[in-house]
């Protein structure tokens, strides 16, 4: 046998050592739903980046609209992981869902409460009909509490579930409501066509659980391998996302069905603040819900952050959830 051949031979039987090496790189599915196009901006491009591959995940994307429908989904074992707002998952826990915060993605309110034109006061708020996706959902929340800010009684108005923001801007639109809570690429569309913003909470940056991170207990117990390399992907898709501005616009415009750059813009401005860099949810903002809930039901007054955030798949993170 001459040197070529002999190479030959060698290669071929390291090859056949390496194939079955490969073939253990498995890849783990993860299905996750979300509610709203906020925040998953940096899924998306982290996905698009092989980042999350790069961890050993394939991302099943799925959109769910309404924080209590998707939590249905995700207690029925129908979804691993589930981004959704704080109230919808307060409320969820207090009906005996065994569930967790593991991470915080939209850390501020990012809503305007938006009404219909010949509106321009509080006072005339009251009596009129007022546009929400569902019942429990994080638009219902905010609603309520716009109402408070306002100073008008939730019984003096009338609650509508109406379904997604576009078909809240629809409804606002042909009269059948008369406001209703957008986000700021919303709310510039619906002052274009003659609307008004009557309360923003974006300029006064109110910490809320907008969107978080949510498992069930038992996958955090059978998967909790899953969950930490899931939010480490994260983080580090965060850390892309907000350091490559060209890309995060280009597919925000993407995601929502944005007509102008600027609307694209507006958001991911918006985002970097509300986006922590580390994936911690803000505990001030979760102690905010519970008091509101509290005012409709006692039990949230007992509820603690240890029963309803486990930090310990973050990355690097040994903050205590009773912190802030």
């Amino acid at each position: 046998m001459n040197l070529k051949a002999l190479l030959r031979l060698l290669f071929m039987f390291f090859c056949s050592l390496l194939v079955p090496l490969l073939g253990n790189a498995q890849t783990t599915n993860v299905r996750i739903a979300f509610n709203g196009f906020g925040g998953v901006a940096p899924l998306y491009l982290g996905t698009d980046e092989g980042i999350f591959k790069k961890h050993g995940l394939n991302l099943e994307l799925i959109f769910i609209p309404g924080g209590s429908l998707s939590l249905q989904a995700l207690i029925g074992k129908s979804l691993d992981l589930l981004l959704t707002g704080g109230p919808p998952v307060v409320n969820a826990y207090l009906q005996g869902a065994r569930i967790k915060i593991i991470g915080g993605v939209v850390n501020l309110l990012p809503y305007s409460f938006v009404v219909s034109t010949g509106i321009r006061s509080a006072e005339q708020v009251k009596g009129k009909k007022i546009g929400i996706s569902r019942f429990g959902s994080n638009t219902d929340y905010v609603v309520r509490m716009a109402l408070d800010q306002l100073g008008v009684s939730a019984n003096q108005v009338q609650v509508m579930q109406v379904g997604g923001s576009q078909a809240r801007l629809a409804a606002l639109k042909t009269g059948a409501i008369q406001a209703t809570v957008l986000s700021p690429e919303e709310a510039l569309v619906a002052q274009r066509m003659g609307f008004t913003v009557l309360f923003d909470f974006i300029e006064k940056g109110i910490e809320f659980p907008h969107v978080t991170v949510v498992a069930r207990e038992d996958y955090l117990e059978s998967q909790g391998q899953t969950a930490k390399s899931f939010l480490k992907a994260y983080v580090e898709a965060v850390r892309y996302y907000k350091t490559h501005r060209a890309e995060a616009v280009k597919k925000i415009m993407s995601l929502s069905k944005l007509p102008e750059r600027q609307m694209a813009e507006i958001v991911y401005d918006g985002s970097l603040r509300a986006t922590p860099d580390n994936g911690k949810p803000t505990v001030k903002g979760m102690e905010v819900v519970l008091d509101t809930l509290a005012k409709e039901n006692p039990k949230a007054k007992n509820l603690t952050m240890q029963e309803l955030i486990d930090l310990r798949f973050l990355p690097a993170t040994t903050a205590n959830p009773s912190g802030s």
